[in-house]
């Protein structure tokens, strides 16, 4: 059976989809390791827990969700297809203008501290490897 979802990538717009209601199609679509996020009593995202840090998509209560995730409804704990009024109000809430300024900013810090810390680690790395290079020399 396939269910109407949303299917959310990085840099892109949500977009309405039609998927079969599978773990494993899912798993293929989004990657192995999944996360659920509980939005309301019927609804929830499904993403990939092991995302590259690189790969900053939304921002969902104050989370960065990395890497593409799907939004989808839930009953009795299983998948199925989401309702207009669901699809009209999600598409609007990760509508991609909505998100890109915040998440521009959240990933030009989050790069600047990454390289910070690897030019410390570069700079501690040379500084022992120095200090090795001398003890072997004396």
């Amino acid at each position: 059976m396939r269910i109407k979802c949303l299917l959310v990538m990085p840099g892109k717009e949500v977009q309405k989809v039609k998927i079969p209601d599978s773990i494993k199609f899912i798993k293929a679509l989004i990657g192995e390791e999944l996360q659920k996020f509980k939005i309301n009593n019927n609804t929830v995202i499904i993403a990939n827990e092991n995302a590259s840090n690189d790969e900053f998509n939304r921002i969902f209560r104050g989370n960065i969700i990395l890497g593409t995730f799907i939004v989808v409804s839930i009953k009795n704990n299983h998948i199925v297809s989401m309702k207009k009024k669901d699809i009209r109000k999600f598409s609007n809430i990760f509508k991609l203008s909505k998100h890109q300024k915040k998440i521009n900013s959240y990933k030009e810090d989050f790069l600047e501290e990454l390289y910070s810390n690897q030019r410390k680690i570069k700079q501690k790395n040379a500084k022992r490897n120095k200090e090795e290079i001398f003890k072997l020399v004396a």
